[in-house]
């Protein structure tokens, strides 16, 4: 394999990873976009991984960038017709438009995942960027509700958030993906179609 086919890859997450995705995890920039947005001990970290391996129902995948982790992608329910997914980019000096081509790859795995109907996300109503990705990339927002309150950095005030619940039928992702793709700058649509995903057994 060439090295292009590296550009943009996906690998199942092991213990090698485990202090890196903790960091990740546990960074103001991570942290502040989940449901859960408290520090995270390593002992729950640990616990986290280890509960995550013996799930049939959920896989974790590192995004590397020329082989260096700079992500994650998470998938939930892959064993159902419709899988729930997320992502987050755990460093910060990333290729531009990294949160895009993470869009793409969530899509495409779960157009390739054998029974896979519909991919779902939740997004909370103060992460503006994943809001318009998935408008630019044409999921449907099926509803919105109660949130709770949260104390960002960026603000001095609690204020109340929302959940945002997207959709998108596979069936649909297979009409659009190459609109969607058209409309992406060029580089971004060469790293789209750069994207692989890498079993334990070709790491």
């Amino acid at each position: 394999m060439n090295r292009a086919a590296f550009e943009h890859d996906f690998i199942p997450i092991d213990a090698s990873h485990l202090l890196t995705v903790w960091q990740w995890r546990n960074s103001d920039r991570v942290r502040e976009n989940m449901h859960y947005d408290k520090l995270i001990t390593w002992d729950e970290h640990e616990h986290w991984f280890e509960a995550l391996l013996q799930d049939v129902n959920r896989e974790c995948w590192i995004y590397r960038q020329h082989l260096r982790p700079v992500g994650v992608l998470n998938f939930s329910d892959t064993q159902q017709a419709t899988m729930q997914w997320g992502c987050y980019l755990g460093e910060v000096n990333c290729a531009p438009g990294s949160g895009l081509i993470l869009e793409w790859a969530a899509l495409e795995y779960a157009l390739k995942k054998v029974g896979c109907e519909a991919l779902e996300a939740q997004v909370l109503s103060f992460n503006t960027s994943a809001l318009k990705l998935h408008k630019l990339f044409d999921y449907e927002r099926i509803k919105i509700e109660a949130g709770g309150l949260r104390h960002r950095t960026d603000q001095t005030a609690v204020s109340e958030y929302k959940i945002h619940f997207f959709y998108y039928a596979m069936r649909k992702w297979q009409a659009h993906r190459e609109k969607v793709l058209a409309k992406l700058p060029k580089p971004i649509q060469r790293g789209c179609q750069q994207v692989t995903f890498l079993s334990k057994e070709t790491v």
